[in-house]
């Protein structure tokens, strides 16, 4: 379907996300239960969540198998939403986090409404964008084997696009930073953590970098003391309201030559304050 829409501009583009959304939430369960099924389906009763995270402690005569048909063959027990299940992926595979998270944000809003209700219309380039991720996830789940020479191509030419695409982002916006005029600030609060402000690398004014805060820890040294807190963003997209310059994902970002890694440790303060976690002075 998605390549027939590539070839036929009257094909619907709804059928083509729909299915390409419904094999990304199946490839992102079968990494996750790989994990451990638990954490897949809502509403598991004790036997199987005992079954599941310590068969060795249940007896020997534990009758497991009624729960392992409610489990196979009936819709008893629901599984997770997408949402969710992108939650799980990043938990499990967070050298890919940063990566896919704008691409799974996109699709995130537009899976449902193209498997269940109209969808809005979409770009080329982002019905290429949920391509690209079912494809990067079946690489990512050792099914790179499946991939056709359609999919390879595809891959490939996705890629020399970004870089033409970015050349064409970055000339664009520096047409139209010769006619800025304002002092260019953005706002940025210290407490939104999917946001942070930095230099746009083509008018060097105030633009807005889209992602995530961590909390995270420096590494304890020999002596095993405690070691340093520190508070880390990793951007995704970026977006400047000066110059137009818009970058959709960290790879857009590192062909701009912009940084994906900030501090943000000097907002400490402000996030134990937010998430009500403990300060231990370190």
């Amino acid at each position: 379907m998605f390549y027939d829409l590539r070839t036929y501009s009257w094909v619907s583009i709804q059928p083509a996300v729909g299915n390409l959304g419904i094999a990304i939430e199946l490839m992102l369960k079968a990494l996750i239960v790989k994990k451990n099924p638990i954490f897949i389906f809502k509403g598991l009763p004790c036997e199987l969540q005992a079954l599941f995270v310590c068969p060795e402690a249940l007896p020997k005569d534990f009758s497991w198998r009624p729960f392992d048909i409610d489990l196979r063959l009936s819709n008893k027990y629901d599984t997770k939403e997408l949402n969710d299940c992108i939650s799980l992926f990043g938990m499990f595979h967070p050298e890919y986090k940063q990566e896919l998270s704008s691409h799974f944000q996109l699709l995130s809003r537009c899976r449902n409404t193209s498997v269940h209700f109209i969808m809005p219309s979409l770009q080329r380039y982002e019905l290429e964008r949920i391509a690209y991720l079912a494809l990067r996830l079946a690489t990512i789940t050792e099914s790179a084997r499946v991939l056709s020479k359609d999919d390879t191509k595809f891959l490939s030419e996705f890629k020399a696009e970004r870089i033409e695409r970015v050349k064409k982002k970055i000339e664009e916006a520096r047409e139209k930073a010769k006619r800025i005029t304002s002092t260019g600030e953005a706002l940025v609060g210290e407490d939104d953590w999917g946001s942070y402000l930095t230099e746009c690398p083509v008018c060097k004014t105030d633009g807005i970098l889209s992602g995530g805060t961590e909390l995270g820890y420096d590494r304890a040294d020999d002596e095993g003391d405690i070691p340093d807190e520190r508070l880390d963003f990793f951007a995704d997209s970026f977006t400047c309201e000066e110059c137009g310059l818009k970058l959709d994902d960290s790879e857009e970002l590192r062909l701009a030559g912009m940084e994906l890694f900030y501090d943000r440790s000097e907002d400490l303060d402000a996030w134990h304050r937010e998430y009500d976690t403990p300060d231990y002075g370190f």
